[in-house]
C-alpha cells in the first residue's frame, strides 16, 4: 500500500489525483488533501506520506515551494508534480526544487501506479545504500534547550560539556548558540569563528536554508562538535528572526542526531516561539534562593505553555554548605531533578579561561563526572530519573543503570580528528572557524 499526500491549491486539480487513487484502493492510499503551503507541512509530520502529490492548475507555482521545503527539510518522502501545459521553464523550477518526477496529469491508473512504484524502488534502494554507507541522513532528532531565567546560572558551561559529552560518544551534535546578544560558547571550545548566525541569516535572506549553507557558517571543535555562533556584537542580534532560526533548527535535525541550542536568559516571546522546535528543556539554576524563585516562575511559565513535561532541571554549583538542598528544589519547583553539578570554582574558570572544555581537561574532576551523566541521561532519553532524594552512590547507580540499558556507552571517549560533515578542499581550518 502507498501512502499519498496530495496538495494543491484548487480543489478540481486534486481531485484529478484522488480521483485515480480511489480506482485502486487496495494499492493507493490517500492520507489526506492539503490547500496551502502551512497545512501541507503539517500533515507530513503527523501522517508521514511516502509520496506527496502536487497537484497544479494553469498559472499556479505556488505549491512548488512545498516541494522545495520537503526537498530540504523532509529528504525521505518523494515528490510527484502533475499539471496542464507544463512547459520547460516550470520544469526547470521543479528540478530546482527537488521533485523526483513531473508530467501531464495521468489518465490511467495503473500507469499512475506503476510511476509512483517505480518512484518508491528506486527510492528504497538510495536509501538502502545511504544506510550501509553510514549516511549524514537521520530519521529522528533531539533538540535540546540548555535555559535559565537568570544569567550567570552556568547554563553555556552545560550546553558546551554535554554537546562534548555526546560526541564523544560517537554521536553527531551540534551547538548553537542563540544567547544572540551576549553569547559566547564559541571560547568555551577556544574557537575563533569568522562567521555567525547573524552573518547565515543574513547573506541567505529567505525561508529554507542547506546543509551546505549552514555548514559553511560553523565552526568545528577537535571533539567532534560543531558550533553555530552568536553574533559578534549586541546589534546583529535582530538580524536573526523567529523564523530563520525555526527554518535552521528544521534542517539540522536532518543531519545531527543532537541539537544543543545555548537559550538566552530571561523569558519572553521569542523564547515562546524558540520552544516550539525543542523536545526537551534543561533549566539550570544554583541553589540560591533567588535563583530558585526565579525558576519557580519560569517553570510557571512554562506550564501554562505546556511545557513542564519536558522541563528536566539540573542544580549548578552545588554544595554541602547550600541552605537548600534538593529535596527542597525539588519541591519548590515540582519538576523532576535530573543532575547536581558541584560547586569548583577554580577548575571551571581554568577549563574556560583556556578554551578546554572541562569534560576533556579534567575527566576526572567530579564536574566532568556530572557532565558525562548528563550525557548518558540524554542519550538513554529516560523520562523517569528524579534523584532528588538520592544519597550520591544512589546516583551513581542510577546513571550506571541508564548507561548500561541504552545507547549511552561510550563509543568513543578517547580524543579523535575531526572531520567536516561535507569534505571540501581548502573550505576552512577545523579551528580557525568558517571560510
Amino acid at each position: 500500500m502507498i501512502r499519498v499526500l496530495v496538495a494543491g491549491k484548487y480543489q478540481d486539480a486534486i481531485s484529478k489525483v484522488t480521483t485515480l487513487a480511489q480506482s485502486l484502493p487496495q494499492e493507493i492510499q490517500i492520507l489526506d488533501t492539503a490547500m496551502d503551503e502551512q497545512a501541507a507541512m503539517e500533515l507530513i509530520d503527523s501522517k508521514l506520506p511516502d509520496v506527496v502529490v502536487i497537484a497544479l492548475d494553469t498559472g499556479d507555482t505556488e505549491m512548488i515551494q512545498v516541494a522545495r521545503k520537503i526537498y530540504v527539510y523532509k529528504p525521505r518522502i518523494i515528490t510527484c508534480v502533475y499539471g496542464h501545459n507544463m512547459d520547460s521553464n516550470l520544469y526547470s523550477q521543479l528540478l530546482n526544487s527537488g521533485v523526483r518526477s513531473a508530467g501531464e496529469y495521468p489518465t490511467d491508473p495503473q500507469a499512475f501506479l506503476v510511476s509512483l512504484k517505480s518512484l518508491l524502488e528506486v527510492e528504497s534502494t538510495r536509501a538502502g545504500y545511504l544506510s550501509n554507507t553510514h549516511s549524514a541522513l537521520l530519521t529522528s532528532s533531539t533538540v535540546i534547550g540548555f535555559y535559565s531565567p537568570k544569567a550567570g546560572a552556568g547554563t553555556t558551561t552545560c550546553a558546551v560539556n554535554t554537546a562534548v559529552g555526546l560526541a564523544r560518544r560517537g554521536k553527531k551534535v551540534i551547538l548553537v548558540d542563540l544567547d544572540l546578544e551576549f553569547g559566547d560558547a564559541h571560547t568555551y571550545l577556544d574557537l575563533k569563528p569568522r562567521k555567525s548566525i547573524a552573518d547565515l541569516c543574513s547573506e541567505f535572506n529567505r525561508d529554507t536554508f542547506s546543509i551546505s549553507d549552514i555548514e559553511s557558517y560553523c565552526g568545528l571543535h577537535t571533539s567532534g562538535v560543531y558550533i553555530l555562533s552568536a553574533p559578534k556584537s549586541p546589534e546583529y542580534a535582530e538580524r536573526v528572526t523567529a523564523e530563520q532560526v525555526g527554518y535552521i533548527l528544521s534542517t539540522l535535525k536532518v543531519y545531527f542526531e543532537y541539537i544543543i541550542v545555548d537559550m538566552p536568559a530571561g523569558l519572553s516571546e521569542k523564547h515562546a516561539n524558540l520552544l516550539k522546535y525543542i523536545n526537551r528543556i534543561y533549566l539550570v539554576t544554583p541553589l540560591q534562593l533567588s535563583s530558585v524563585m526565579a525558576a519557580k516562575q519560569a517553570i510557571g511559565v512554562l506550564g501554562i505553555l505546556g511545557r513542564k513535561e519536558s522541563i528536566n532541571v539540573i542544580a549548578n554549583r552545588t554544595a554541602r554548605m547550600d541552605l537548600i538542598s534538593l529535596r527542597d528544589l525539588h519541591k519548590i519547583l515540582n519538576c523532576r531533578v535530573v543532575a547536581a553539578i558541584p560547586s569548583d570554582y577554580r577548575a571551571c574558570i581554568s577549563a574556560a579561561s583556556r578554551g578546554m572544555p572541562i569534560i576533556v581537561s579534567m575527566p576526572h574532576n567530579a564536574i566532568a563526572k556530572a557532565f558525562n551523566n548528563i550525557a548518558i541521561y540524554t542519550l538513554s532519553k529516560d523520562t523517569t530519573l528524579d534523584i532528588w532524594d538520592m544519597s550520591a552512590s544512589e546516583i551513581a547507580k542510577a546513571y550506571q543503570k541508564l548507561e548500561a540499558k541504552g545507547p549511552g556507552k561510550t563509543a568513543a571517549v578517547e580524543e579523535k580528528k575531526a572531520v567536516p560533515l561535507f569534505r571540501r578542499h581548502g573550505r576552512r581550518q577545523v579551528n580557525g572557524g568558517t571560510a
